[in-house]
């Protein structure tokens, strides 16, 4: 009677449990999962930035200088030329402007205008 009665208990825990695993979903709610591991097995730091689109990405402020030390906020995140948001890099940096490339496309960023 015990022998039955714990193996039915355990196969309806096994079931439970095969159950939540298939049917548990975890929303991120655009967030780095907390769950996903930072480094891998072999010791390399596992890239948790999503895949950006130029479209996606808002000119926030410039300070420029005409020797070329410009900098720019692009999505909160400070960068120069040279540096890669995403998988885009920093071209060139103008007043207004922000040139970002990705393999053979561009995409210029600009400022937006404040109105009062």
């Amino acid at each position: 009677m015990k022998k039955g009665f714990f193996l039915g208990l355990i196969c309806i825990l096994l079931g439970a449990t095969v159950f939540a695993e298939n049917n548990f979903v975890y929303d991120s709610k655009g967030k780095r999962d907390p769950f996903m591991p930072l480094v891998t097995s072999q010791g390399y730091i596992v890239n948790v930035e999503e895949e950006l689109f130029a479209s996606e990405m808002n000119l926030e402020g410039i300070i420029y200088d005409a020797q070329g030390y410009s900098l720019a906020i692009i999505n909160g995140k400070v960068v120069k030329v040279g540096d890669n948001i995403g998988s885009y890099t920093v071209l060139e940096s103008s007043q207004s402007t922000v040139i970002l490339a990705k393999e053979t496309e561009k995409y210029i960023l600009e400022l937006k205008k404040e109105v009062e």
